[in-house]
């Protein structure tokens, strides 16, 4: 193994790119920066800023590899030097510095940055940034010469704005000379450097688990980026967009029958994972996932895999279809309903991963999809209905607009002036049944647009109806509207709702009859009648199960983001953890086969109280206060929790108030949970450019 180093100028590095000389080892991400970024990164060349440092692998063990400039990839026979840090930073320069194309997520385009000659200002070019403003394009200072782009100015050449003009175009000409230091690898093996790059890379949040894993994949598997972007661009013609992350859990699930990305990273796994097994595992995972997708399109009736909250579900659903060579018409209506539940109860967002785990070894069982719909009710409680109170708040966004979105197809709805019924093909939108200039002048907070663009005030109709409505009140226009057009997207028929005054009744009726409607659909794929609990104390307690469920999640995620494997040690009060080892101690002492039962920290919360939670939450509040906000609010509500857990405990029967006051504290926990687990399956939208971003349910901006 040899390193060594040198210093290169940003011309010669371009040049390279040019000639080939310099390339991307697959193991590299794609190009993502935004153009917002590379004008950044083109202000701190300007003015001589640290931008890093290039690291480089010169090797003739030649693995699969692709141009630095992102356009194409195929195979290269040159000894090229292999770029391992650095790409965001030469696609950029590369892309700007010669006027090329570059593919930016699976999308072609130029990177147009301008520079004010008077202001030494650096943008994203746009329709005022003209020459006659003193804007350049550096694109064209850098293919056509410092003096072309002057002369476009049109400047006095006597006067000193135009001295200063060109000073300035000789600075940005000079960023060509900008010197990088670069480290050169030699004599490493692929999966040598593999290894490297993600150490280097796995320290910040550059790259994602997905990326890190990919570079395990590929260390053993020449090509595998190929045959995932082979496979994304089917299914994109199906309408759908699947990133890495998925596929690769998929890969991991057959290969391995665990879905975590780490089953790439485990040293005994790792030698395990041959190309040969992970090659005969993609060929089983491709028609697999296919039909997956087609079982959410057509039995389903989601039509879009961005209208789903998780793309996790299609991870067990693919598992399943590559064991079952053969599917019943039980286990289809079985496989609807958990597919259902999965996304109603956030099955896949706290623990995720545990929990995908949990379904794909059930998946081996006799009966794997009861078995999946009862892990579901093992968390959330046996026989939980939906109801009117848990779809307040519901934005666009939640599972529940999905299954509003599953009735209205199920019910045939169809758009309401056109008889166009909706599926997938249309351009629809979210209408807004009570649109916001409307509602806007009483409820005028930001935080009060919740009441406004809730699930229960959205449609989904045509753009053209949606234009054709527009502001008008439904009392205007919903009388126009077919009653049975109405009915199918459980819209209240009764016209004295449909008044401005009457908005707040409006959409509390048409929570229950989407609520009514949800636990429908649900029996509805029973053979046997639904196990609804109508019993009050019976519903509370099930609530109660799925809520203290749910706090034990959140701990274990949170305190295992922060403290790893010092967590319990770290964050947990030292009189809980003695309580936990106390009854740890007995429970093996009854029990000695469970001694290796209890070393992880979700073994050890698990032995805690209910109270416990509330405990290690108030005492870690800087990691736990943006789930609950208030810390008074909090407690309070955990108190009103903890005695109706008593009095169940104890079977007393409790008065009216303490139900209402239990009811209520639980609901306000429930409501802190979903939108916590929500926001952690949350990702940033990378898109630049809204109109470019082309979007299959589109939100009615002119409402929002």
């Amino acid at each position: 193994m040899g390193i060594s180093t040198h210093n290169s100028p940003i011309d010669l590095l371009v040049q390279d790119v040019k000639d080939r000389h310099l390339q991307l080892p697959e193991l590299q991400r794609k190009y993502v920066w935004k153009s917002t970024q590379v004008r950044d990164f083109f202000d701190s060349l300007y003015h001589q800023y640290p931008t890093g440092q290039l690291l480089v692998w010169e090797t003739d063990d030649l693995p699969y590899n692709r141009d630095v400039s992102a356009t194409g990839i195929g195979p290269n026979h040159r000894r090229p030097q292999l770029l391992l840090d650095g790409q965001q930073r030469l696609t950029s320069l590369y892309a700007v510095m010669t006027g090329s194309a570059c593919k930016v997520r699976d999308r072609t385009k130029r990177i147009e940055i301008v520079f004010n000659v008077f202001s030494q200002r650096f943008e994203v070019a746009t329709a005022v940034t003209r020459p006659q403003s003193g804007w350049v394009s550096i694109t064209q200072v850098f293919t056509k010469g410092v003096l072309p782009s002057f002369n476009e100015l049109g400047l006095d050449l006597t006067s000193p704005e135009a001295q200063q003009a060109l000073e300035n175009l000789t600075r940005l000409d000079a960023i060509k000379k900008y010197t990088y230091h670069i480290n050169v690898l030699s004599g490493l093996t692929y999966e040598e450097v593999t290894g490297i790059f993600v150490r280097i890379n796995s320290g910040g949040t550059r790259l994602s688990n997905a990326d890190l894993a990919l570079a395990q994949v590929s260390s053993r598997w020449h090509g595998v980026t190929e045959e995932l972007e082979e496979f994304q661009a089917q299914v994109h013609k199906l309408g759908w967009e699947l990133d890495d992350s998925i596929l690769l859990r998929v890969l991991s699930a057959i290969a391995t029958n665990q879905a975590t990305l780490s089953q790439f990273f485990k040293a005994g796994r790792n030698q395990e994972l041959t190309e040969e097994r992970l090659r005969e595992a993609w060929q089983r995972a491709k028609p697999a996932m296919l039909q997956a997708i087609h079982f959410i399109k057509q039995n389903c009736l989601i039509d879009w895999l961005s209208m789903l909250p998780t793309n996790y579900v299609l991870v067990p659903l693919a598992v399943f279809f590559e064991r079952q060579h053969q599917v019943t018409q039980q286990q289809e209506r079985d496989l609807q309903r958990w597919l259902y539940m999965a996304l109603i109860w956030a099955r896949y967002s706290a623990s995720s991963e545990a929990n995908l785990d949990q379904d794909i070894k059930t998946l081996s069982e006799e009966h794997p999809v009861g078995h999946m719909i009862q892990n579901i009710a093992d968390r959330v409680g046996p026989g939980r209905r939906v109801t009117e109170r848990e779809l307040q708040d519901q934005l666009s966004n939640s599972p529940f607009m999905v299954m509003a979105y599953v009735l209205a197809r199920r019910g045939e709805a169809k758009d309401w002036f056109h008889a166009v019924g909706i599926g997938a093909g249309q351009d629809l939108e979210y209408h807004h049944i009570f649109p916001k200039p409307l509602l806007s002048p009483r409820y005028p907070d930001r935080a009060q647009s919740r009441i406004i663009n809730q699930v229960a005030n959205l449609a989904f109709l045509s753009q053209r109806a949606n234009a054709r409505i527009a502001a008008s009140q439904p009392s205007d226009y919903l009388p126009s509207v077919e009653y049975a057009w109405l009915q199918a997207q459980y819209v209240p028929t009764n016209p004295a709702l449909w008044t401005i005054d009457r908005y707040e009744d409006f959409v509390q009726e048409r929570r229950k009859l989407l609520a009514e409607g949800i636990n429908d659909l649900l029996a509805s794929l029973m053979n046997e009648p639904a196990p609804w609990i109508n019993d009050w104390a019976k519903q509370l307690e099930a609530r109660l199960m799925a809520a203290e469920a749910g706090l034990r999640d959140l701990i274990a995620l949170r305190l295992a983001d922060n403290g790893g494997a010092h967590a319990w040690n770290r964050y947990v009060p030292s009189d809980i953890q003695q309580a936990v080892r106390q009854r740890i101690d007995q429970r093996i002492k009854r029990n000695p086969f469970e001694s290796d039962q209890y070393d992880t920290l979700a073994d050890r919360l698990a032995q805690c109280n209910f109270g416990d939670y509330a405990k290690i939450i108030t005492s870690n509040w800087l990691i736990f206060g943006n789930v609950f906000s208030d810390k008074m609010t909090f407690e309070r509500q955990m108190t009103s929790i903890q005695d109706a857990r008593n009095a169940m405990a104890h079977h007393r029967a409790m008065n009216e108030g303490e139900q209402h006051t239990a009811a209520g504290g639980l609901y306000w926990i429930e409501q802190c949970l979903m939108l916590a687990a929500r926001a952690e399956d949350d990702t940033e939208d990378e898109g630049e450019d809204e109109a470019e971003n082309k979007v299959l349910v589109r939100v009615d901006t002119r409402a929002l």
